[in-house]
């Protein structure tokens, strides 16, 4: 059983699963640029707190407490923004939502907070591992990375899914 997907050029998707086709799904490039959005979207007001808050951490060269506060800090806010966006009924954080993706499970629907939390720290190992885990959107049919694979989630285009 298939759907006719009318922002997709008239093409067919599986109505119980994800789309057949490769195009429906968020590649490489796009997604590196939803990143750098949501990356300025959450730098601004984290750095502009920072300062508000403990200049004098930005002054010191050395690697402080207050350092380590902050970077404790970015994770807990990084970590929020990310699950809950892409648990939220938008599916999306704001960089994925300027470019049309939408971040699901595989039936096409809205994940939960836990598995977007797994998805979030799933990344880190994608990171590690020389960012062979994100090179893997590029080489996979469904273009996952490998914290989607963990995650069992798809970045799919908005066009497809709704």
């Amino acid at each position: 059983m298939s759907t006719y997907c009318a922002g997709c050029g008239g093409q067919l998707q599986a109505a119980d699963g994800p789309p057949a086709e490769r195009s429906a799904y968020g590649g490489f490039w796009r997604r590196v640029l939803a990143v750098v959005i949501d990356t300025v979207v959450l730098m601004i007001p984290l750095s502009i707190a920072r300062m508000m808050i403990s200049p004098e951490s930005l002054q010191n060269p050395e690697f402080t407490d207050a350092d380590a506060a902050w970077m404790l800090v970015n994770t807990v806010v990084g970590w929020l923004y990310w699950a809950g966006m892409h648990s939220s009924q938008l599916r999306a954080t704001l960089g994925k939502l300027a470019l049309g993706l939408r971040v699901v499970d595989y039936h096409g629907e809205r994940i939960s907070f836990l598995r977007a939390t797994g998805r979030h720290f799933a990344e880190f190992l994608s990171a590690i591992l020389f960012g062979i885990g994100y090179l893997m959107v590029v080489f996979t049919r469904r273009r996952q990375g490998l914290h989607d694979m963990m995650a069992g989630t798809l970045v799919v285009r908005q066009e497809y899914i709704d």
